[in-house]
């Protein structure tokens, strides 16, 4: 891979898209294209081959990345750390291998950047598509003030990572990625940036999101661990004044990852029933959603004195894997 320096001649921005994948070769393609198609940067293409098993090192050299490392899996954080690593850069975007970068918008986010030198990262919007690609229906998080951080302590309003540009000086000086938090560690980072008022956010769409099956982010028992050790980690370094807004967010992350916690116990006993998974879910139940069990338990006890199925599991409500919600709550 070709170094590039910060600028060029022309004062145009140099970024590296570090884009990690993990047996995703059959959406890769549009991804990195979605990459290089971008105008107004001086850009590579770096593909984080996590240990697949599929045509992922193929398809990204065919589509013409600039740099494919391969290394045994090791997970979303250690991808993208290693990518950052390699990036050469001044400004860093982690697009999963599943997303696709509208056109043009890094060299606008860019500009946001150099405008606010105090700022480590900006983030935007996503559309959601599905598998095929096809646009869905996109309800935008709404921002209730100018505390960033307060906010983000009750949901995370960015998606997904391929939605911030970073400045590669920054995301190096923190170490990265925690990897023991892997699936929710974008979420720890953009609370760090924003407790230390680094944090710039724009109403401008950056990146179609993509829902589908295969999303990790669709186990809300490991999203949901994740998100709470987070949190702890987060409360270590919490300025006392945000005490009250730390209650409220995990309330609010209890009740998001709550529901969908009730909705996967229920079909594991109507179906699979994996002793694992029934534990983990009644674990975390019991300790950190009583609120919801109870509202759910008088829900079903209404239904029968009314005479009505009890309806283990509400048609749609869930299927393993549904809804692509990773550290959207609220």
């Amino acid at each position: 891979m070709t170094s590039m320096s910060s600028t060029t001649a022309s004062g145009a921005a140099t970024v590296s898209v570090v884009i990690p994948c993990f047996n995703q070769a059959h959406f890769l393609a549009a991804a990195v294209r979605s990459a290089r198609s971008q105008h107004g940067v001086i850009l590579d293409t770096i593909v984080v081959d996590d240990g697949s098993t599929d045509e992922t090192a193929a398809i990204a050299k065919s589509c013409g990345a600039d740099a494919i490392l391969r290394q045994r899996n090791q997970g979303l954080s250690a991808a993208r750390n290693a990518g950052v690593r390699a990036a050469t850069g001044e400004y860093v975007v982690f697009l999963d291998a599943d997303d696709e970068l509208l056109p043009d918008v890094l060299s606008q986010q860019i500009a946001v950047l150099r405008d606010r030198p105090e700022a480590a990262c900006v983030g935007g919007r996503c559309r959601l598509i599905d598998a095929a690609g096809n646009d869905l229906l996109t309800a935008i998080p709404s921002i209730a003030g100018d505390d960033l951080y307060a906010e983000l302590l009750a949901k995370n309003f960015i998606w997904t990572p391929g939605s911030v540009v970073f400045r590669r000086s920054s995301i190096l000086s923190i170490g990265g990625f925690p990897s023991d938090v892997s699936p929710a560690a974008d979420y720890a980072v953009y609370l760090r940036f924003a407790r230390e008022g680094r944090l710039v956010v724009t109403s401008a769409d950056v990146v179609r999101y993509r829902q589908h099956d295969a999303n990790m982010s669709r186990d809300p028992v490991i999203m949901f661990r994740a998100t709470l050790a987070v949190l702890a980690r987060e409360r270590a370094a919490m300025p006392p004044q945000y005490a009250d807004a730390f209650v409220r967010g995990r309330r609010a992350w209890s009740a998001f990852y709550g529901e969908q916690i009730i909705d996967l116990l229920r079909y594991e006993l109507r179906s699979t029933r994996r002793l694992g998974t029934l534990i983990a879910c009644g674990a975390l139940l019991v300790k950190y959603c009583r609120h919801e069990l109870r509202r759910h338990a008088r829900r079903k006890i209404g239904r029968v004195l009314r005479g009505l199925p009890a309806a283990d599991l509400e048609p749609g409500r869930f299927a393993p894997a549904s809804g692509r919600a990773r550290n959207a709550g609220g």
